[in-house]
């Protein structure tokens, strides 16, 4: 097993996967950049390092910098969590060449199957349906020609990204060049890559995401989420399993995802993601990394997903069987409100559910990180029993000294629409 990992990431996943190395007894070294040395993160690793300052390019984002401390405090591997480098191919290829192990499948796979277009490519030659579409896009005339042929409404998507990031709905041509400047500048800034090609935009359609483990011989299906509801394309509420879906639906979307992965050589945790619109999939796109949302699933399947994502990285089996999900699931995203930053002076959660969260009273919010302040997940036997436990969750939160979207949470919990599981990604939270 693993002797030391070192967790090339910060805040709350930082945690979670500290926490996980902890129960399997291997050694973390945490990094961080100079406005996350108070960070709690930083405290629960047994070792740390300061790989630069706070913009993400200069200390998160930096290949060099995190492989150079990892080589000096000796690491077995190294775990990239989400966001940042998790879907970086170059990294994973230089951790290679340093003799680390990445946790996640090797560079080749994730140039394959975390680029969307490459991906998409991919799901047609296996037979897995797709949303119409264009190949990349490589000037402003074959974008206005694209976007011509798909027809508006449609989306402008980011080639690599995650969490929401490198994505713009358009509904005319006007709009279209400034759109695709936007979405190159915001994935170049968060994900170092900025090609892009465009998408049709299904209507309500429901996001439904198929959760796997892979061992490079064998894929375990380990159930599905519905994350249909999103604020600007960035997920709020996540819930496993999906409602809405027959067993024979669900059969359907589990042999998608089995044609897309299998004989792949898939090692390490991964996410296919479909929409769901007018009684059909439609293969969206792939995550090669540990998903935000992985709590829901834990909470259904009862297994610790990152400590299984350590041990297929260091060479355990799993086994070809999907695994039974068992009550129902809901996580709801507590986030920073937009351009707002401040000290936390009150941080309070009940202490009967899960809370994911890297803060604490008295930390300072810093304005070059995502704004993911806490997850808070709950488990109950029926999804109408989750939602009366999620209700009490929430009004038993207090949070002072930032602002917050607790308010809006509890609105959208208690609607109409998401008791009676009308949402979709259409819905106006």
């Amino acid at each position: 097993m693993f002797q030391k990992i070192l967790i090339a990431n910060r805040g709350e996943v930082a945690e979670r996967i500290i926490r996980a190395c902890q129960k399997l007894k291997i050694q973390t070294v945490a990094v961080y950049s100079t406005v996350d040395a108070q960070s709690r993160f930083v405290e629960l690793a047994n070792e740390k390092i300061c790989i630069g300052s706070a913009p993400a390019k200069k200390s998160y984002l930096n290949r060099e910098s995190l492989l150079m401390a990892a080589l000096n405090l000796n690491v077995d591997a190294i775990h990239p969590g989400y966001g940042f480098l998790s879907e970086d191919a170059q990294f994973a290829e230089m951790c290679a060449e340093c003799g680390i192990t990445f946790i996640g499948p090797e560079s080749g796979l994730i140039r394959q199957l975390a680029d969307k277009d490459k991906s998409r490519l991919l799901a047609i030659e296996k037979g897995v349906p797709v949303i119409p579409g264009s190949d990349l896009i490589t000037s402003d005339d074959e974008l206005i020609m694209q976007a011509k042929k798909i027809g508006f409404p449609l989306l402008i998507k980011a080639a690599h990204g995650g969490g929401g990031k490198g994505i713009r709905a358009i509904k005319q041509e006007a709009d279209l060049l400034l759109g695709a400047e936007i979405v190159q500048q915001e994935a170049k800034s968060s994900f170092a890559a900025g090609s892009f090609y465009l998408e049709k935009k299904l209507v309500h359609a429901r996001h439904i995401e198929v959760q796997i483990l892979g061992d490079g011989q064998h894929v375990q299906v380990l159930g599905d989420r519905d994350c249909s509801l999103q604020n600007h394309r960035q997920k709020v509420i996540e819930e496993s399993p999906s409602t809405v879906l027959t067993d024979e639906q669900r059969s359907q979307l589990y042999k998608y995802t089995r044609q897309l992965i299998e004989n792949q050589h898939y090692v390490g945790l991964g996410t296919i993601e479909f929409l769901f619109a007018e009684n059909k999939f439609y293969f969206l796109e792939m995550n090669t990394r540990l998903q935000v949302e992985h709590g829901v699933t834990e909470e259904t399947v009862k297994m610790d997903v990152v400590q299984q994502q350590l041990l297929v990285a260091d060479g355990k089996d799993v086994t070809n069987a999907d695994v039974m999900m068992n009550g129902h699931a809901i996580e709801c995203r507590l986030t920073l409100s937009p351009c707002v930053t401040n000290e936390i002076t009150q941080f309070d959660f009940p202490a009967d559910i899960r809370v994911e969260t890297g803060y604490r009273v008295g930390d300072a919010i810093s304005a070059y990180y995502d704004g993911l302040l806490a997850k808070i997940i709950c488990h109950a036997e029926t999804r109408k029993l989750a939602i009366i436990k999620m209700k009490k969750a929430l009004e038993a939160i207090h949070v002072s000294g930032i602002e917050t979207n607790l308010m809006q949470l509890k609105t959208i919990v208690s609607s109409q629409e998401f008791m009676e599981n009308t949402i979709s990604i259409d819905s106006k939270i």
